[in-house]
């Protein structure tokens, strides 16, 4: 466990961490917990405000390239490079308390999947876990047989094969249903977006298989929010809105990152800007050419955006060897929560039975199941 008030430095890997008074004393007064996916360094960071002190907690736990993520009741999905992990709070079970925490998810599947290139992830309504593999330019879920089953494809993908060919990446759901994504491009060649225009992004919808929105670059994380439709348009750093009948964007801010893993909490939009993959500018690229043409430097950070008046937050920065975000979960109501990690969930004193016959609660409290 870290604790953070304005720097931290992290053993994993050499990074510091500043946090912004601002958005702690948010996090403080909102009362809520925050998951943040470190892509490039495979941590998942725990970001949490205890009942006692004025300093954010993190925990951050090893994940194998930590991607999409998403909460379903009391379920925790994370896609990694070739699992998809599925946890539970297991503070919500009679019985089982803990005086810091307000939830702690501990593994209960681990469904492999190969590596899919899998993106962003979420819930239908009837709880089952469906992603994006962008290798294969679909929607899949999990199998009990195969390591995935596909639930949707855009109608221009004429087959199912690790080509990467439009860069499928972001997805929502409306109901429970899914409703929008997002690629790179629309088209059905071998990593064929690669060779388009920058602006050739849309927003798409699933359920009409037409296009909502075009001319975005590098579009990311459709979201519904409060019947709005929001969008990060990540290859020219911004964050805005999209008119889902005309089909208009209309830009809310321009975030000076690369943005991914768009959340909401209060009147704010979260989301990870990350620096460039590699070394140096693409040439021409939006983003790159409006960061020189300011003066700014690239930065790896967690921003929040006030949806009502656009101005954006520099909510918590990372230094060093941290150079990518790639999803964010809000929640809400838990001032500090915990993930354990596979070894900690194969401790032999953590074992939780699902009783035929209730036990009287005191003798439940007596069970071996500790959460300090």
């Amino acid at each position: 466990m870290i604790h953070a008030q304005s720097t931290l430095q992290t053993q994993q890997s050499h990074t510091e961490v500043h946090c912004n008074p601002e958005w702690v004393q948010l996090q403080k007064e909102l009362g809520f917990s925050l998951l943040l996916g470190t892509r490039s360094m495979g941590d998942l960071h725990v970001i949490g405000f205890p009942p006692q002190g004025n300093a954010l907690h993190f925990q951050v736990a090893n994940f194998p390239l930590c991607m999409g993520m998403a909460l379903h009741g009391e379920q925790l999905a994370v896609a990694c490079q070739t699992d998809v992990r599925v946890y539970h709070n297991i503070l919500s079970l009679p019985g089982i308390e803990s005086s810091v925490y307000q939830r702690c998810y501990s593994p209960r599947s681990l469904l492999f999947t190969g590596d899919l290139d899998a993106h962003e992830l979420a819930f239908t309504a009837d709880g089952e876990v469906q992603f994006v593999a962008a290798k294969y330019s679909c929607i899949v879920a999990p199998s009990a047989s195969h390591s995935v089953r596909e639930v949707w494809r855009p109608r221009f993908i004429s087959a199912l094969l690790p080509e990467d060919r439009c860069h499928l990446n972001g997805l929502c759901m409306e109901g429970g249903e899914l409703k929008y994504v997002t690629c790179f491009a629309v088209t059905n060649e071998t990593a064929g977006w690669r060779g388009q225009p920058f602006n050739s992004g849309v927003v798409w919808c699933a359920q009409t298989q037409e296009a909502v929105c075009t001319g975005l670059v590098q579009p990311h994380s459709p979201r519904i929010h409060n019947g709005d439709l929001y969008v990060l348009n990540s290859g020219a750093g911004e964050f805005g809105r999209i008119d889902q009948r005309t089909g208009q964007y209309d830009c809310i801010a321009f975030v000076g990152g690369y943005g991914r893993g768009l959340s909401f909490v209060g009147d704010y939009a979260v989301f990870g800007i990350s620096k460039p993959r590699h070394d140096g500018y693409i040439p021409n690229f939006p983003l790159h050419e409006r960061l020189k043409s300011l003066g700014l430097a690239d930065r790896c950070q967690l921003v929040a955006v006030n949806l009502k008046t656009g101005d954006v937050m520099q909510a918590i920065t990372f230094e060093g060897e941290a150079r990518e975000l790639f999803d964010t979960v809000v929640i809400p109501d838990c001032r500090q929560a915990a993930v354990l990690s596979l070894d900690e969930a194969q401790h032999p004193g953590l074992r939780v039975i699902d009783q035929l016959i209730s036990a009287p609660a005191a003798e439940v409290a007596r069970g071996e199941v500790s959460v300090c």
